[in-house]
């Protein structure tokens, strides 16, 4: 087979390489292109040890969008057309000056081994770049020698209002290649060609081999319509190829529902949810998947469309088959999900277990959407928990038993039992399935708590009820179709 050769535009220069489309760009940067700043940490995208810019032209845009990405988790295929500036590409020839952040670190004494310093330049540069906080650019960096006092000093030494222009922030030669790139295409539906790729996040560090064997890949996101998020009649229609971050950016989402941009704060780091898309979330499937569970509460339909031209839709619950299984036939992809609006008086509430707060993937995961009235009698309920089921679990039965009823401790000890017995769980290095089973039913309590203050309490301090008879009768009349 003839090598397919990608020409990377890297720094100040070009490289051109013959790795598979789907192998790490980290990799071709170390051993092809000898650039070693970016360091091989975690490989899951949890350290931040390898970040880069990735950067490309829309077409009419006049200069490069730059986005915070982990070398380890983007592709060959990815980074083809783009400029990828390495921390190499951000510092001066021999003798000259520090540029703002490299200067920031120093005095701040930001830096002690190294391994993770050129990780962070590249974060902080890119927050100078689009005017996100540097506190919040470095969420994804993690350091284990230096502590992080210096870097927080670091951050807040860089810390102004608005973005600071290219020309600031990236040497003479750099800037000239940023200024030299062509615009990168879209590509029209018929014309993608290959195995797709979405954002990596999940495919290379489950299945580096898998992906490093793709000679041929699109690159979803340059599908044209794939990344738009557009607004119907009764709802918004997310492209399956938005990022993360781009969902949290959109004004359309933040109007609707507040509840999930907040929430995604939780998703990953900055640097996953630049890469991580709204159909790779879904497709892949995870019992755990943060967007999956939150979709599943807001009522989503998922769109599929065949290689051949042909699509279907489906709700989304009925997407999710079984582990790491899902509807989509082969030659079927998604390419949009339809999110209806919020019914009147209703609100999201979204709650995440992790071992760590930011950047983990979550023990157990909670969305609500309810609406209860002035009277506290509960006209609309619809809950899905992640890490308690093979699959991102919708829950009929806990949302029967609240359906109609005046919202109180009794009420919620009645929905606890249903709860108990429609999940799954099983033990694993997160926990017990006896403790997340205890955490959902915690988790449930906190979001009633927020319609009926004081209830959590009430509940509590009777005793978390068990699983009863008059449960497993629920469970098996919501499995029958007797719950919305």
């Amino acid at each position: 087979m003839t090598p397919v050769v990608v020409l990377l535009h890297i720094n100040d220069g070009d490289v051109r390489s013959s790795a598979a489309a789907g192998s790490p760009l980290l990799d071709v940067l170390r051993e092809e292109a000898g650039l070693t700043a970016a360091k091989p940490g975690c490989r899951t995208g949890d350290c931040g040890a390898c970040a880069v810019l990735l950067g490309w032209r829309e077409p009419g845009a006049d200069l490069p969008h730059y986005e915070l990405h982990n070398a380890c988790l983007t592709p060959v295929a990815m980074a083809a057309g783009c400029h990828v500036i390495t921390a190499e590409g951000l510092a001066g020839p021999p003798g000259t000056e520090l540029g703002a952040v490299q200067r920031a670190m120093l005095d701040a004494g930001a830096v002690q081994c190294g391994y993770c310093s050129p990780g962070l330049v590249v974060a902080l540069t890119w927050a100078l770049l689009t005017g996100v906080s540097p506190r919040r650019a470095a969420l994804g960096t993690l350091c284990r020698c230096t502590g992080y006092g210096g870097i927080r000093r670091a951050c807040d030494a860089l810390a102004q209002p608005g973005p600071r222009s290219p020309g600031e922030l990236l040497p003479p030669g750099v800037l000239a290649k940023s200024a030299s790139l062509a615009p990168l295409p879209r590509v029209p539906w018929e014309q993608a060609r290959g195995s797709w790729l979405a954002g990596g996040t999940d495919e290379l560090p489950e299945h580096l081999h898998r992906a490093a064997s793709h000679r041929r890949t699109t690159w979803l996101r340059r599908v044209e319509g794939l990344g738009a998020i557009a607004v119907g009649t009764h709802g918004i229609v997310l492209g399956a190829a938005t990022t993360i971050a781009e969902l949290q950016a959109s004004p359309a989402v933040a109007e609707r529902w507040p509840a999930l941009v907040a929430h995604l704060e939780l998703f990953g780091s900055p640097a996953v949810r630049q890469a991580a898309t709204v159909g790779g979330n879904l497709a892949h499937a995870a019992p755990t998947a943060d967007l999956a569970v939150a979709l599943l509460a807001m009522g989503a339909v998922v769109e599929l469309r065949g290689a051949a031209g042909g699509s279907r839709s489906m709700p989304l619950e009925d997407f999710f088959l079984g582990y790491h299984r899902t509807a989509r036939g082969r030659d079927e992809l998604v390419v949009a999900v339809q999110v209806p609006d919020p019914v009147p008086g209703s609100r999201l509430h979204l709650a995440k277990v992790a071992k760590r707060a930011h950047d983990d993937i979550a023990t157990v995961s909670l969305a609500v959407r309810a609406r209860v009235d002035g009277q506290g009698r509960v006209g609309e309920f619809r809950a899905a928990a992640g890490g308690v089921a093979p699959i991102p679990l919708l829950l009929p039965a806990t949302a029967a038993a609240l359906l109609g009823q005046h919202l109180d401790a009794a009420t919620a000890r009645a929905a606890m039992a249903p709860l108990a017995l429609e999940v799954a769980p099983i033990d694993d290095l997160r926990g017990t399935a006896d403790y997340k089973r205890a955490l959902l039913g915690h988790l449930l309590l906190g979001a009633l708590d927020t319609w009926c203050p004081g209830l959590a309490a009430a509940v509590l301090g009777a005793g978390m009820p068990s699983a009863t008879a008059a449960g497993r009768r629920a469970v098996a009349g919501a499995r029958a179709g007797a719950a919305p």
